[in-house]
């Protein structure tokens, strides 16, 4: 019986997680929408002031509602020194991530983009060894290894036909780094608050981060027609609310090392995403790529260190 409501639960976790990553691959589309009326420093705050407010909303009634509860648990404060340290680094690292991936996104193509601001495992295994001490076993490491292949199949092209480019592709390696720092830090978190607290405070700071450099560099802050005011919307419920409130609660039970492989599907999806939407060309290694990854992901998946206990 046991057994069996594992294996729901797992099945839970892994649905939430596919759908996350179905959510943050809209990410670039609503992006390139939005480049007719708004800089990329300014869609990046739109991506995230939104769910400030409604999520700041929420959390203040959460914390009304706890006042007056007679459940002595619900007063106990997780709010240590070193949690709002992580919740500092986090947003700080999530505003760092939004702001390159948008700038790079305005300057390449949405696949090349996507697919280095998504190497996001080699980091996240990288500064968790080192930082927090996590390991990885052989089988992780090789599903990890197959799926960067999988994954650098598509960008090839890319980068024979835009050498140009060099200075946009290392700013989205360096979203990469600050995504990985930030997936690492919200799995710290998730020992100690819900994934609904933890986005509420991480869009706060990210808004707060962003929102000095877009008031410099931006002539405009928000659109100025319907259908702008329409992708900002979505842009924020759909990648924002729903794709990183998704990670955060795949987080719980995922290593944050698989959750970042995972994230290898993201220029994949954009791929088809942009061929549907401009025209963008799609090849026989696009097909490759994503079988390479999904396996991968396979690989990891069955490793010991991929999902908590």
């Amino acid at each position: 019986m046991q057994e069996q409501v594992d294996k729901i639960g797992n099945l839970r976790v892994f649905a939430s997680l596919g759908l996350a990553i179905f959510a943050l691959s809209w990410i670039p589309i609503f992006f390139r929408f939005l480049e007719a009326e708004i800089g990329p420093f300014a869609a990046a705050f739109n991506r995230v002031w939104l769910v400030t407010i409604l999520l700041g909303l929420w959390n203040g009634l959460q914390y009304i509602k706890e006042q007056f509860s007679s459940d002595k648990s619900c007063k106990h404060n997780p709010y240590t020194p070193l949690v709002w340290l992580q919740l500092l680094v986090a947003g700080i690292s999530l505003a760092g991530h939004l702001l390159l991936l948008a700038w790079s996104l305005s300057q390449i193509s949405i696949t090349n983009t996507c697919l280095l601001a998504n190497m996001t495992p080699i980091w996240t295994v990288l500064l968790g060894w080192l930082i927090w001490s996590q390991k990885f076993d052989n089988l992780f490491l090789i599903g990890m290894g197959v799926a960067i292949a999988g994954a650098s199949i598509i960008g090839i092209e890319d980068w024979k036909l835009a050498t140009a480019s060099l200075k946009a592709d290392g700013v989205a390696i360096v979203a990469s780094i600050f995504y990985s720092i930030y997936l690492l830090s919200v799995e710290y978190l998730r020992s100690h608050l819900s994934f609904v607290t933890i986005l509420g405070w991480i869009s706060t700071i990210s808004t707060i981060s962003i929102l000095p450099l877009a008031l410099i560099a931006e002539n405009q802050l928000f659109p100025h027609s319907w259908s702008g005011w329409t992708f900002v919307i979505l842009l924020g419920l759909i990648c924002q609310l729903l794709g990183q409130g998704l990670v955060m609660y795949c987080l719980k039970n995922l290593s944050s090392g698989l959750l970042s492989m995972s994230k290898l599907l993201v220029p994949i999806i954009n791929g088809f995403l942009a061929w549907v939407l401009f025209a963008e060309v799609l090849s026989f290694w696009n097909y490759v790529a994503f079988c390479l990854v999904l396996l991968g992901i396979y690989i990891a998946k069955s490793s010991s260190f991929a999902v908590k206990e």
